[in-house]
């Protein structure tokens, strides 16, 4: 009697480990049909990408607009020179007073006139088989000065050398827009029609039909005004011989790279 319970309760759990194992063998089925499709999916989809990516043709448009610069901007740097840190600061500050007054009397506001580095150290003096020693101490105050009226930017420069005593060096004048953006625009207008002419061309020698733009990439756009060098010595004269600049013409480039599909 034992031994048939023993036997129906051996048959019930095979059977039910038999269940359990068909159960999670269809599920792992499954699973693995799943796993398949997905990774089917995936392929075509990248098949498809790929497809675009070398269905495609790809240029870079440039274009530029010319104008005149409209502000003119320049550096100066005041180097003072004396026995003591003290007087070599207190020298400074009076020279850059005098600066700021030169300015001002020029229509020049104060927002424009930014100082960039100052610096005070100490000039050392090295004998020799001796400790080095301190010779002097220098203030050096370098200040960039934005000038929205050109025509008086002869007569501001003037202005500044006439302080001169030997601690003033002016070191180069740049010529640009002051709001860029409307220019901007404008090349860079220009540089995707640049770059739609180039795909089409390609297209047309390539026999193939060219698409809508998938990628637009804007490069920033950048002015290539050049600074102009300013030696004092071309200012000596200068109760006869007035400073004049030529402000000549600025450029202002943009360019684009752009991903055409084709049809």
């Amino acid at each position: 009697m034992l031994g048939s319970k023993l036997n129906i309760i051996n048959y019930r759990s095979f059977v039910l480990v038999m269940v359990i194992a068909i159960f999670f063998g269809n599920l792992v089925l499954i699973l693995d049909s799943r796993d398949d499709q997905s990774s089917q999916s995936t392929e075509a989809v990248k098949s498809v990408i790929n497809e675009d990516i070398i269905r495609s043709i790809q240029v870079t448009g440039s274009g530029n607009v010319s104008t005149e610069p409209d502000i003119a901007t320049f550096s100066i740097n005041i180097l003072i020179q004396r026995d003591s840190a003290s007087l070599a600061r207190e020298d400074s500050a009076r020279k850059l007073n005098q600066l700021f007054a030169s300015l001002k009397s020029f229509g020049i506001d104060q927002k424009d006139i930014a100082t960039t580095n100052y610096s005070l150290y100490p000039e050392y003096v090295y004998e020799k088989n001796k400790i080095r020693r301190i010779e002097a101490f220098n203030v050096s105050n370098n200040l960039n000065v934005k000038v929205r009226q050109l025509d008086k930017l002869g007569s501001v420069i003037d202005g500044v050398i006439k302080l001169d005593s030997g601690d003033i060096r002016i070191n180069n004048v740049f010529f640009d827009v002051d709001d860029s953006s409307i220019y901007e625009d404008q090349a860079r207008e220009s540089a995707i029609k640049n770059a739609i002419a180039k795909a089409s061309k390609i297209a047309k020698n390539a026999n193939v039909e060219l698409g809508s733009p998938s990628i637009i990439i804007d490069v920033e756009p950048f002015s290539n005004g050049s600074p102009i060098g300013i030696q004092r010595s071309m200012m000596a004269d200068m109760e006869s011989t007035p400073t004049t600049i030529a402000t000549g013409q600025i450029v202002i480039e943009s360019k684009v790279q752009v991903t055409f599909a084709i049809k």
